[in-house]
């Protein structure tokens, strides 16, 4: 009887508070309905624009520097070198060889392959300007010429003027090539440019006993034969002569032949050809 009792007191008591709740909730649903929405608040202002990029500094234009330019006629090429420094100091050159042919021309090494047929040297560091004739070296025989490639030019050009060997006998430059490219003239001649850091012996100018020479240099192919023209100055005053150096190497080219001046090497005859 007790629990009929309890169960009869909670079902008055849900039937009087349940229906008073869910007015309120209706008034609530009602009130709000009824209610102006809220305003939308604002879109964010936008981000500001990136900070222009900072301006790139502009390279420094390379002086001309002044050159003397020599002609071979006989051996048809033509070089230049510079005649001031970077400083403004005078470079004052003397010959120190000039040969007309291949053949009389001094090798440059025990297989006498390249042959050094003009030579200028200023004693202002000393540097020397040198250009070379030589048939192919062992590294490019073998491989067509138009599948050379510039760095495998230099290595074979330099190691052919090493001495040092190794135990099979090959010859190896001891020369450090730095970098090389390969451009070929409007009439069709390749030109291999290279710049590359050898030993160098010690001078009035550096006593110490390990001395470092920088060098430029380009290759050119006839026949075959390899005209190379390089440039060789001491590490310690590569920055004051770079310029003129690398203007020099640019202007050295292969120039066609006359045939009443030219003796091609390696088939130069023995009498010089006639005049006419």
């Amino acid at each position: 009887q007790r629990c009929v009792m309890l169960l009869g007191g909670l079902a008055s008591t849900a039937a009087v508070v349940l229906p008073a709740l869910a007015d309120e909730v209706v008034e609530l649903v009602t009130e709000a309905a009824a209610a102006p929405p809220a305003p939308t608040p604002p879109p964010p202002p936008p981000p500001p624009p990136p900070p222009p990029p900072a301006p790139v500094a502009a390279a420094a234009p390379v002086k001309a520097v002044p050159l003397a330019t020599v002609s071979q006629p006989t051996l048809a090429f033509e070089f230049s070198y510079p005649l001031e420094a970077a400083d403004g100091e005078a470079l004052r050159w003397t010959p120190s060889r000039q040969r007309d042919t291949y053949s009389s021309a001094e090798p440059m090494s025990p297989d006498a392959r390249q042959k050094i047929v003009y030579e200028l040297i200023s004693f202002k560091g000393p540097v020397t300007a040198t250009v070379t004739v030589g048939s192919l070296p062992p590294r490019l025989q073998g491989i067509a010429a138009g599948e050379w490639k510039a760095r495998q030019v230099a290595e074979g050009v330099l190691a052919d003027r090493a001495t040092g060997r190794i135990a099979t006998g090959q010859k190896v430059s001891l020369a450090e090539v730095e970098e090389a490219t390969k451009e070929t003239a409007a009439d069709g001649t390749d030109y291999f440019y290279y710049e590359y850091i050898s030993q160098g012996s010690p001078n009035m100018a550096e006593r110490e006993s390990t001395t470092f020479r920088h060098s430029k240099g380009v290759t050119a192919v006839r026949g075959d034969y390899l005209y190379t023209f390089t440039i060789s100055a001491p590490e310690t005053a590569w920055d004051n002569l770079k310029d003129g150096i690398e203007q020099a190497v640019r202007a050295f080219k292969l120039v066609t032949p006359d045939r009443r001046k030219y003796r091609a090497p390696g088939d130069e005859g023995l009498f010089p050809p006639l005049p006419f």
